[in-house]
């Protein structure tokens, strides 16, 4: 669940941009059934002009923290920032014999209401290790403090639904979050909000998991234009709202084509689970003849990105 918003929607003033399209392809099975119905002729016009020149790899990609959009700006040599702002999402922990689930905070429905009294609750305990806490919304807490600083964070979509182990923090302050968590299962116990919830047969608030959105990893981004119209349609699964989203986000490429046909230094599409960029790229002679034989085709491209992932 990263909330971020597109970090620029125009070619950047220093040089020409990198377009990241977040969730262009998914694995869900309505987009994937959705997927041949696109047409987005003005990203088939680009990347007519651009060659494939680069994709994730499956294994780097399953065990890496962030998701691939997040990644991506490492191909032109931007690192994410492990600073000390941070978001927090409360949630729920369910305990297994062996194993610990984080549920889908989306599913919880948890109000505003609730998400503030619980914040007024724990952020005593948070400001006693110099963490300073702010309501954004139910599912988000805007977080800041030195304990954040140089430890990385596994986005919280990736982690949502799997078991944690994998994915706890490690860094320097791992234990001191590691036991802020363990105090927050006993206050949160409860507390009134859950005891509402518990007695209504819904998800108690037991924990929490900390990430990072876009404008966090990358706060001096000035060429990177991520778009994420595409997310929320993709996490819900819903297929008429991603192609209609999609349609808009293709006009928009139109305009930027138009306005600036060389200003494009490279364009990344992105699922959940794979990328794949491209750059104008002279193709060899091989792929000249294979492109007179076959034309590149969009849906291919967008396949491609969840080849070998089987559809829940």
């Amino acid at each position: 669940m990263n909330d971020a918003l597109p970090l620029s929607n125009s070619p950047a003033a220093a040089g020409p941009p990198h377009w990241v399209i977040a969730y262009a392809s998914s694995h869900a099975a309505p987009l994937q059934q959705a997927l041949d119905t696109l047409y987005l002729p003005h990203l088939e016009k680009v990347l007519q002009g651009m060659t494939c020149v680069a994709k994730s790899d499956a294994e780097v990609e399953a065990t890496a923290p962030l998701l691939p959009h997040e990644n991506v700006p490492t191909l032109w040599d931007q690192s994410p920032a492990w600073g000390e702002e941070a978001l927090i999402t409360p949630c729920h922990w369910q305990v297994g014999m062996n194993e610990v689930l984080l549920l889908n905070p989306a599913e919880m429905q948890l109000s505003a209401e609730e998400s503030q009294q619980l914040l007024a609750a724990v952020k005593p305990y948070f400001e006693e290790d110099g963490l300073h806490l702010s309501y954004e919304s139910p599912l988000i807490w805007r977080a800041t403090g030195p304990l954040f600083k140089d430890m990385p964070f596994a986005s919280l979509e990736k982690v949502a639904g799997q078991h944690i182990k994998d994915w706890l923090p490690q860094g320097p302050h791992a234990r001191t979050l590691q036991r802020l968590q363990s105090e927050m299962q006993m206050l949160l116990y409860q507390h009134p909000v859950n005891d509402l919830r518990s007695q209504e047969g819904r998800w108690t608030v037991n924990s929490f998991w900390v990430h990072r959105s876009l404008e966090q990893l990358y706060p001096n981004n000035d060429i990177t234009a991520f778009r994420m119209d595409l997310q929320q349609a993709a996490v819900s699964g819903n297929a008429k709202a991603w192609l209609a989203q999609w349609q808009v986000l293709d006009t928009w490429m139109g305009h930027q084509f138009q306005s600036a046909p060389s200003g494009i230094a490279s364009i990344t599409l992105c699922s959940e689970t794979h990328w794949r960029h491209y750059r104008p790229h002279p193709p060899s002679w091989l792929q000249s003849l294979k492109r007179k034989v076959s034309p590149l085709k969009v849906q291919a491209e967008l396949h491609a990105l969840t080849a070998g992932v089987s559809a829940p």
